[in-house]
């Protein structure tokens, strides 16, 4: 146990672990920095101290001049938190109960022991903001076994089997599937699996709220995803992350209001946009073939104020689905 310190040791003590817990490698120009109100040589004693009393893990690299953190040990550290952060901690604990919602009930135990060390007024700001930022964001339900035991197997790397239904195939029956599984994302109101595919070298997605029967099998080979290609290359488009075939370059012509509206988001990395003297931009693009379908209803959906300049391509996908439900609103008139 360490023995009795002053306030003013506790306090130089805490802002050096504060640093040391901030950054993997932290240069020890940071830590003097740190502690410039003392000597060298009383840093190196609050160092040595913080190992031997509190059995602090704290290395020192001579070459690189930094210092790097592997275990804090018994020190117990006092974090100071700015009001924006206590927002952003409350915020993200209520995003993760609603977009998690099988965790909802232990985070909200979790929320509950933090708000009761927080000043009450930030409490009440953070959890406004938190309600706020989920409220009109819709999240399918999904089993919790299945997904924890997805996490489990890409933090293992493991294949997986599962039985699967994909909505868009012409055989209704469930499918046995052997995936290497590479990452989950959430998009578009629901929880999806980027992992293996025998047919798609790139990968493929499977809805997790219809994966079934989810088991870890490690009798199969387990498939590294594509070289040179994370979650986040995989997973930043809006339009559902369809992958495959060529890469083609879209432009579709945005008319006011939505010309000014459509700019503010992020709907693709690749995005670029180009203002018109009439007031209409031109969205610019470069996706897979795969995801054209995607864009075309998205492209409906944004109708009248949307429309496909290149390529033709999407311009006849769009025109497809929109005599489909030209078609069917007709025949259900027509009908009543």
């Amino acid at each position: 146990m360490p023995k009795e310190i002053g306030s003013n040791r506790i306090k130089r003590l805490n802002s050096i672990m504060e640093k040391l817990c901030s950054r993997t490698v932290l240069p020890g120009k940071d830590i003097r920095e740190t502690a410039e109100s003392v000597s060298a040589r009383t840093l190196q004693r609050d160092l040595s101290y913080l190992r031997n009393e509190f059995g602090a893990d704290i290395l020192y690299d001579p070459s690189s001049d930094s210092y790097s953190l592997k275990n804090r040990g018994t020190f117990v550290l006092q974090i100071r938190l700015r009001e924006s952060q206590i927002q952003g901690l409350a915020a993200g604990i209520k995003m993760a109960s609603h977009f998690l919602p099988h965790m909802e009930e232990d985070l909200k135990d979790l929320w509950a022991k933090m708000a009761s060390i927080l000043p009450p007024d930030l409490v009440r700001k953070g959890e406004t903001l938190g309600l706020a930022s989920v409220v009109s964001t819709p999240v399918s339900s999904m089993d919790p076994r299945t997904f924890h035991l997805l996490i489990k197997a890409i933090q293992e790397e493991k294949p997986v089997r599962f039985s699967y239904r994909s909505p868009y195939d012409d055989d209704p029956d469930d499918k046995d599937r052997f995936v290497s599984p590479w990452g989950v994302f959430f998009q578009a109101h629901a929880w999806y699996l980027w992992g293996s595919h025998p047919k798609l070298p790139q990968g493929a997605t499977y809805r997790i709220s219809r994966i079934d029967k989810a088991l870890l099998w490690p009798d199969t080979d387990y498939e590294s995803p594509p070289e040179n290609q994370g979650l986040t290359d995989y997973a930043s488009s809006c339009w559902y992350a369809y992958r495959g075939g060529k890469e083609v370059d879209v432009k579709l012509r945005i008319d006011p209001p939505l010309s000014r509206v459509i700019p503010e988001t992020s709907w693709h990395p690749s995005q670029t946009f180009e203002e018109r003297e009439d007031g209409s931009s031109t969205m610019t693009v470069r996706i897979h073939e795969n995801a054209l379908e995607s864009v075309a209803r998205w492209v409906l959906a944004s109708a009248p104020f949307v429309t496909v300049e290149s390529p033709m391509k999407l311009a006849d996908q769009v025109e497809k689905l929109l005599n489909r439900l030209q078609d069917k609103t007709t025949t259900k008139v027509l009908q009543n």
